[in-house]
């Protein structure tokens, strides 16, 4: 069994997908980096504000509550619990006035560093803060009392940021949880998600439905031409149009492509016709003379031998005509002179010479009588003649031979079936190949030559019929014969 094989626009469909979505998460990566940054440095500038007020002017011991609440809320912290404060009186290393500062943690020992520039708010009277938080004019003395410095540092359990801002008469420690950071950054990248995704994949699909549509285009024009393309409308060519160049030079190559494939097969259809016309003539002069000599030859052996030769000669002369029969029928120009055929009539005509055969094989027949078509009563005749002797041909000894002709809404129906011996699937490919002869055929003592079947489809599709070999078992062979009743009508 073929394994399926995806669609174009499926696999345009997944690629496109895989694209977006590896692009949404380089586009969620950066973002989500950048966001985080920015929020760091925002943090960082409340920290050391904050910080400022902690040390410029710090609470009394009954507002310190108050105090790291409106702390927490201008932090948007969740509570009190993701703030850490510290006060110390005096300037850095000072006496601690409060703090709720865990012992494990050391100041000295965090890697603090410089605030950039504009953490800090100028104090009063200063128009803005300089990068070191020393303002024009100021002393090195000055500007180091009104610095900031931020550092990170991890409790085990979470991460947090801390500003640490030396005022004028003390030093104030602020630090908050980072975690609110993750989790505002982690609600908007499920924000982002649930909106952006989905529209993210409708308009993929739909632009990908889209775009191999219109990729497609040209391609299924040259496809819906290709299975136009039979022996009677090699003429026609793909127009060009408004295509892209490579699809223009695609079209161009099968124009090119069909150019060619006319021109073989009218060469091989003239050949074809030409060779069995020019034939005929000398096989009939052959014949007639091989006939006028037999009588005139004293010897018996050499009557047997033109009597023999006289027998190739009609072989050769009933090749001929066949092959004139499907040149002319591969190129369109099979004539039919239809008249009032009477199937039935033929059938059992041809039966009843069957009977004076004594065949050794079993003969039943189920004739429907009254079937009548308009047809080449001629070439019916041949088609009937060619089918029923390889019939009688193949079927071994003591074999099944039978006929049944009835008639059908769509026309006339006749099945051939008959017993032969082990035909290989590859044998049933190839049943109607022109001059193919399977194994049975060469090994047994038959005189045909692999045109008759063939002929006989062309004739019952020129008949706007079929020849078909129906599917069986490999001991049997069933031809069903298909025929409208007029001309018209389709079988």
């Amino acid at each position: 069994m073929t394994p399926r094989v995806p669609t174009f626009r499926l696999r345009m469909f997944l690629v496109t997908t895989l694209i977006v979505a590896a692009v949404l998460a380089s586009v969620a990566l950066v973002s989500g980096s950048t966001f985080y940054a920015y929020e760091i440095q925002r943090l960082d500038a409340r920290l050391c504000a904050e910080g400022w007020r902690l040390a410029e002017r710090p609470p009394r011991a009954d507002e310190i509550d108050r105090f790291a609440r409106d702390v927490a809320g201008k932090l948007r912290l969740q509570s009190v619990d993701q703030l850490l404060l510290e006060r110390h009186e005096g300037g850095a290393g000072g006496e601690v006035v409060y703090g709720r500062w865990p012992r494990e943690i050391t100041l000295d020992q965090l890697a603090w560093s410089d605030a950039p520039v504009g953490s800090l708010p100028p104090g009063p009277g200063d128009p803005v803060a300089t990068p070191a938080g020393v303002q024009p004019g100021a002393t090195s003395e000055q500007g180091a009392r009104r610095s900031c410095r931020i550092a990170s540092l991890d409790t085990g359990d979470s991460g947090w940021r801390a500003a640490r801002v030396l005022g004028p008469d003390g030093e104030g420690i602020v630090a908050a949880n980072v975690a609110v950071i993750h989790a505002e950054l982690w609600a908007a990248l499920q924000r982002i998600s649930l909106i952006a995704a989905p529209m993210a994949l409708v308009f993929t699909a739909l632009g990908a439905w889209l775009l191999s549509g219109l990729a497609l285009r040209p391609v299924n024009r040259l496809r819906d031409a290709m299975k136009s393309v039979h022996e009677r409308a090699l003429d026609q060519r793909l127009p060009v149009g408004r295509e892209d160049s490579e699809f223009c030079e695609l079209i161009a190559s099968y124009n090119e492509m069909l150019e060619r494939l006319e021109a073989s097969f009218n060469q091989a259809s003239r050949f074809s016709a030409d060779a069995a016309h020019e034939l005929k003539t000398p096989l009939t002069i052959l014949r007639g003379q091989i006939e006028r000599a037999i009588p005139k030859a004293k010897d018996p052996e050499l009557q047997q031998e033109l009597a023999e030769v006289l027998d190739e000669v009609g072989r050769l002369a009933s090749i001929s005509r066949k092959l004139l029969l499907l040149s002319q029928a591969d190129a369109g120009k099979l004539a039919l002179l239809r008249t009032e055929a009477d199937l039935s009539a033929m059938l059992n005509e041809r039966l009843a010479d069957a009977q004076m055969l004594e065949l050794d094989a079993t003969l039943a027949a189920e004739v429907e009588p009254g079937l009548r078509l308009q047809a080449d009563e001629q070439l019916l005749g041949q088609v009937l003649n060619n089918v029923l002797g390889n019939a009688f041909r193949y079927t071994p000894p003591g074999g099944r031979i039978g006929v049944r002709a009835r008639s059908t809404p769509a026309g006339v129906e006749v099945l051939f079936r008959n017993t032969v011996r082990e035909l290989s699937p590859v044998e049933r490919s190839r049943f109607f190949e022109r001059f193919y002869r399977g194994d049975s055929a060469r090994n047994r003592r038959a005189d045909g030559h692999g045109l008759g079947l063939s002929l006989s489809r062309v004739i019952a599709r020129a008949h706007g019929g079929d020849l078909t070999l129906e599917p069986g078992s490999e001991y049997e062979v069933v031809l069903k014969l298909t025929l409208p009743r007029s001309p018209g009508a389709s079988a």
